[in-house]
């Protein structure tokens, strides 16, 4: 086992990269994330610690041992159903717990409901929406916000992400939902040049959302979601924020391993809700 200790900020890009190492499990505890090996993983392992960065706050610890652990079992007693903006989210080895609901996989792809940004985005999505809307769902993950739009009533969805571990999962959990959501591995610039959406949503981290947001902006008619910023950002996100005609008409914060994730919601003028 490795000790990675980092600022939450970093957690997302550092699971994504510790998962294309082979490893058996990441667990995180605040600030520290937990990585376990196989007893021939030592390449792996070698890896990981190469992904200290002092100048990120990013310090990796030398292996320690583990006493043997039924991870998949410790994995899943942590997982239960949550019900987010009246949308039940559960993994398919729990028990439905209410109607609506999505049935949401974790897998390599962000996005289960576990993380803050997750349940902020949802609930100010699930708010926003109208029965006719077309909603575009800008790093989709595992999904979650593009089916959650579509079990809410949407007319359409569409979901694209640049990793295409993430478009598999997503298309594992579009099957296990059976909802019509359209996806693809890309950015936005392959989308149709005249393809407009009246809701955008991005969850994604600041450094990775302030270059499509003017993008994001231009191709959505009415409501904007973004979230997975850092109250501590909130400068950088305020300077970056369209203008237009676009005003925050709602906010959301949650507190989770120290640091506070925030959400908005922002509207075109003309549209009061």
């Amino acid at each position: 086992m490795l000790r990675v200790a980092a600022p939450p900020a970093e957690h997302e890009r550092l699971l994504a990269e510790l998962s294309s190492l082979g490893t058996l499990g990441v667990e995180e505890r605040g600030a520290e994330l937990l990585v376990y090996f196989t007893s021939e993983g030592a390449e792996a392992a070698r890896q990981a610690k190469a992904l200290a960065d002092p100048a990120r706050r990013i310090s990796v610890s030398e292996p320690e041992p583990v006493p043997d652990t039924d991870w998949e079992k410790e994995w899943r007693s942590g997982l239960a159903p949550r019900c987010i903006g009246g949308l039940w989210i559960r993994p398919s080895f729990c028990p439905s717990a209410g109607e609506p609901e999505l049935v949401i996989d974790p897998q390599q792809a962000f996005g289960s409901g576990e993380h803050a940004s997750t349940r902020l985005a949802l609930e100010l999505l699930l708010g926003a929406l109208r029965p006719e809307d077309a909603v575009l769902d800008v790093g989709t993950g595992s999904g979650i916000l593009a089916l959650a739009a579509l079990r809410a009533g949407a007319a359409r969805a569409l979901g694209f992400d640049t990793d295409p571990i993430a478009i598999e999962n997503a298309v594992e959990n579009r099957a296990r939902n059976a909802l019509p959501v359209a996806l693809y591995c890309g950015g936005l610039e392959a989308l149709a040049p005249r393809a407009r959406f009246d809701v955008g949503v991005a969850n994604l981290l600041l450094h990775e959302l302030l270059p499509c947001l003017p993008a994001l902006a231009s191709r959505t008619k009415r409501a904007l979601v973004l979230s997975g910023q850092l109250e501590s950002e909130r400068a950088r996100l305020e300077a970056a924020l369209p203008g237009a005609g676009w005003s925050t008409a709602r906010e959301l914060c949650e507190q989770q391993s120290g640091e506070t994730w925030i959400a908005r919601l922002l509207l075109h003028e003309g549209d009061s809700r």
